[in-house]
């Protein structure tokens, strides 16, 4: 259930150009699944800033984020002690079964929420596989986490000419169960190249976070949903590109 907790921060630090790690430690223990996300108020503004969840280890909380205007800047240079959140939010990617194959599909700060998906199906003997495009090298993020890992991974550069696209298809995956997270773009070319089944987490600009202002409403195939309730993660047959247009 959705709660407001006080975190302590255990670290806050630049980990690639315009992105910082953040480290929080909550009151109590907040049940996440991965996808999930939370709300985060920044000091000095009155909307809550909705950021992904990395990883949740021993109840402290892992954020990836990247400067996209001045409330990231203003939570990059924030010197407090605590931060107030509101979480768990939204509904998460579906665990596969135990041993099957999995691909997770990540472009750039998307990358961010299949780093906490791809140890939980890790737990279940799950056969991983990971392709994650950045801009250019210096943007790399979580390759240390994936090199810790049990997972088959392919990292691809802008700055290089191959993006996650141009991979899945040259090494052969389009046929794999995948999770994707990234840009709009990317995520709708990988729904035009894979045959498997698969789920897309999407971002759109949110009011509350939570459902109530339906600020973040698109047109599925079923109708209008709320990215921020209903998602951020949804079945790739649910996804009507063009509403993102």
């Amino acid at each position: 259930m959705t709660g407001e907790y006080t975190c302590v921060i255990r670290k806050h630090e630049l980990t690639a150009p315009d992105t910082y790690t953040l480290l929080l430690e909550p009151e109590q223990e907040i049940p996440f699944r991965p996808g999930q996300f939370i709300d985060l108020a920044v000091p000095g503004f009155s909307l809550r800033r909705p950021l992904s969840v990395t990883d949740c280890e021993g109840g402290t909380i892992r954020l990836t984020y990247q400067l996209t205007g001045p409330g990231t800047r203003a939570l990059s240079e924030y010197s407090g002690e605590t931060l107030n959140i509101l979480a768990p939010l939204g509904n998460g990617f579906l665990l596969p079964e135990r041993g099957e194959k999995l691909l997770l599909l990540g472009g750039g700060i998307g990358t961010a929420p299949l780093i906490f998906l791809a140890r939980e199906a890790l737990k279940r003997g799950c056969q991983l596989t990971a392709v994650f495009g950045f801009r250019s090298p210096d943007r790399t993020l979580f390759q240390k986490e994936l090199a810790g890992l049990d997972i088959k991974t392919f990292l691809c550069y802008d700055s290089e000419g191959e993006n996650v696209v141009s991979v899945l298809k040259k090494e052969g995956l389009a046929g794999i169960p995948f999770a994707a997270c990234g840009p709009i773009a990317m995520l709708w070319a990988v729904d035009e190249v894979t045959q498997a089944p698969g789920q897309f987490s999407l971002e759109c600009r949110m009011g509350c976070g939570f459902g109530a202002c339906m600020g973040c409403s698109v047109k599925m195939r079923s109708g209008m949903r709320r990215i921020c309730k209903d998602g951020p993660v949804f079945d790739r047959k649910e996804v009507l590109w063009e509403s993102f247009r």
